[in-house]
């Protein structure tokens, strides 16, 4: 498995402007969620001051995990002081009016606590950095799909508790209930797709992307219940997620139309595909590939075009056959029912009932969540140290934090994985050794560890960033 390359614009490869926007993103971020801007009161001569002590302001630090989140009913929705440091960062009234009517979607505490959830193991800088990317660098507009995300994901989707913790073995359950049950049907729905192999994952393309193939043949309009279908992609995306290893962030797409007819053919959820990845998880595809087309889809296709950024509408290929699928995976990763040499088939191994007996050990969750919690505030107190020392023109401690926040990233990612099984239901993934303890990802199980290691992956990682990161000093090097 080859690694992607890091481009301009990622961890390890920005450019000094597109390290500033970040730096400006991360600014409003933080006193967006800083509970001390919205917690003031006045003393009798006339000053503001804070209501919380350093204890309490400690304790506000709450991730959506453990059930201490704090109760802020009567916050206003943007502090003036937040309205003059966006005034100071030359923004114009109507982007300070955008920042502000998105921030009235999710309180400090929440605004928080979805971040950190939404962002799994991922860095926190790559996190960001899909959303200015999406936006074209542009702050402002970057910020309010950042935190639209965050209340689509926490609030509308309630991702985390419907979808991730929930999970398969939940489904599974549901479709033994009662008959007639709404829960019946949705269970059953969910879990028929799931045996069908409507989507599944299996191996890398040839930048080191997982691959997502769907067989829209198997689709059946109306066979499930919007709940239950919906549920299904946001489950596939979650999957998804846990198998991008930096400094890979995207994933391959395959939508397989062999033997696809104008009866499997539903707008609706393909409208909710598209929302899902250009407003939600930005920048998380690196193609879409459509395999075996129709002639009848040329006409589909001007429809679901036209819903597409120009961005995602370019990452969309064409193949009609196995040398056209070669550019973009080799033949031997090629599944053989696409006309690869990878002698593989999608079966489906149900749930056990027992896999998911950690999510009900909650003092264990609560220790390791306290941990990253922990971490946490240590990258929000670096953060603004680094935000700090760059307004100052301090060099070396911007360097000396930045250098640290390296460190928080790292330990936050490995701390996300010792917490997992206690947060996230057991996928078929899990059960076939895809995705394996500590955050061990082998796309390739059934061939005696032919994947590599998530410490393997990262190695590699490094070698990457750090060839970037010297060509690029080279560069400035020889400018100047």
């Amino acid at each position: 498995m080859s690694i992607a390359t890091v481009e301009t614009g990622h961890v390890g490869s920005l450019t000094q402007d597109q390290e500033e926007k970040l730096l400006q993103l991360w600014a409003i971020f933080l006193r967006s969620c800083d509970p001390e801007l919205y917690r003031t009161d006045t003393n009798h001569s006339g000053q503001t001051t804070s209501t919380t002590s350093p204890k309490q302001r400690r304790k506000l630090f709450s991730l959506s995990w453990s059930e201490d989140t704090v109760k802020s009913n009567d916050v206003p929705s943007v502090p003036p002081k937040l309205l003059s440091e966006l005034e100071a960062m030359k923004m114009s009234a109507q982007e300070i009016k955008l920042i502000q009517q998105v921030l009235t979607k999710l309180k400090p505490d929440e605004l928080r606590s979805a971040f950190f959830a939404m962002m799994k193991q991922d860095h926190p800088d790559t996190f960001l950095l899909r959303y200015l990317r999406a936006e074209k660098w542009d702050v402002s507009k970057g910020f309010v799909k950042f935190v639209s995300a965050l209340e689509w994901w926490s609030k509308q989707q309630q991702v985390e508790g419907e979808v991730i913790r929930k999970g398969e073995l939940h489904a599974l359950q549901q479709s033994q209930s009662a008959t007639g049950s709404t829960d019946k049907k949705d269970g059953e729905g969910f879990m028929a797709q799931l045996h069908m192999g409507k989507g599944f994952f299996h191996g890398s393309d040839k930048s080191g992307r997982p691959i997502c193939v769907v067989r829209a043949r198997t689709h059946k309009p109306g066979a499930q219940s919007e709940k239950a279908l919906n549920s299904y992609i946001l489950y596939n995306i979650e999957l998804m997620r846990l198998l991008l290893v930096p400094p890979v962030e995207t994933m391959t797409l395959v939508f397989d139309l062999t033997n696809f007819a104008l009866s499997n053919m539903e707008y609706a959820p393909v409208k909710f595909i598209i929302q899902c990845f250009q407003e939600n998880y930005p920048e998380s595809l690196g193609y879409m590939l459509f395999y075996n087309a129709p002639w009848f889809f040329s006409g589909i296709w001007k429809v679901i075009r036209g819903w597409l950024d120009p961005v995602v509408a370019a990452k969309v290929h064409f193949v009609n056959s196995v040398q056209d699928l070669e550019q973009f995976i080799d033949r031997s990763q090629i599944v053989t029912e696409l006309g690869g040499a990878e002698d593989w088939t999608y079966e489906y191994v149900e749930p056990q009932q027992d896999e998911n007996a950690q999510l009900q050990d909650t003092t264990t969750r609560d220790s390791i969540m306290a941990q990253h919690q922990r971490i946490g505030e240590e990258l929000f107190e670096a953060t603004s140290m680094w935000l700090s020392a760059k307004d100052k023109g301090n060099l070396g401690d911007a360097s000396q934090q930045k250098n640290r926040r390296v460190d928080i990233a790292r330990r936050l990612r490995e701390n996300y994985w010792k917490l997992d099984p206690y947060i996230r239901s057991r996928t078929l993934l899990d059960r076939i050794g895809v995705i394996q303890a500590h955050g061990n990802i082998d796309f390739y199980p059934d061939k005696g560890g032919q994947g590599k290691t998530k410490e393997e992956n990262e190695k590699e990682a490094k070698a990457v960033v750090d060839q970037v990161e010297y060509a690029r000093e080279a560069q400035v090097a020889s400018a100047a």
